[in-house]
């Protein structure tokens, strides 16, 4: 399983953001849905790889928030994440703890009793994701908007997206180069692989 962890940055000298962000995140696909778990914290437990991306990128672009992600196959679930305990939950608190140091504000960790491959394959998919984050911080709210454009109309020309959104084929251009789609759904790809490794890594309990 998949804990992510999301913590509001400097939450003591802004608003509550939780509410909104816990809105934004209700479409993912979760095992446990996200909740308030303490303060200004929330968590969700998830089984695909690629929703935990959804969400993470999902905190990126609302903002101010550290994510730390807990993965194994050593937890006991509850009837909601709050309730729930073992060791991908010790591994996101350790992650989320340690993402609030680092300037891509995200770490994945994984069950203190993971074996070594389990560790190494975590690492190397939150090098991709810590990338990810260069990438995604850097669109802008207007370049969020001919993004989420494109994403909704694959198979729309950019000259068919300017007219769309009401701006010049330039701007959608620039917006699209700028935002890097494909690099950054390739490299979610490449993360969603490596996460599953790991998590794979981690019931096999080889490798040590």
């Amino acid at each position: 399983m998949y804990v992510l962890t999301i913590d509001q940055v400097d939450s003591r000298s802004g608003e509550d953001a939780v509410p909104r962000l816990l809105r934004l995140l209700a479409p993912v696909d979760t095992t446990l849905p996200f909740e308030r778990t303490a303060g200004d914290e929330v968590q969700g437990v998830l089984s695909d790889p690629a929703q935990v991306l959804l969400a993470w990128r999902t905190a990126v672009r609302d903002g101010h928030w550290s994510a730390g992600l807990g993965l194994g196959e050593d937890g006991e679930l509850g009837a909601t994440s709050r309730a729930s305990r073992g060791g991908p939950f010790l591994a996101a608190r350790d992650a989320v703890e340690d993402a609030k140091q680092e300037p891509s504000q995200v770490s994945v960790r994984v069950s203190p009793d993971a074996p070594t491959t389990a560790m190494r394959a975590a690492l190397d998919a939150q090098a991709v994701i810590r990338l990810l984050a260069i990438l995604v911080r850097g669109r802008t709210p207007a370049g969020w908007r001919i993004v989420d454009a494109a994403a909704a109309r694959p198979d729309a020309t950019q000259a068919q997206l300017a007219e769309e959104l009401d701006v010049s084929r330039q701007a959608v251009s620039k917006a699209l180069l700028a935002a890097h789609m494909r690099e950054v759904s390739d490299g979610e790809e490449t993360a969603a692989r490596l996460l599953s490794r790991a998590l794979t890594a981690c019931a096999d309990g080889g490798g040590r």
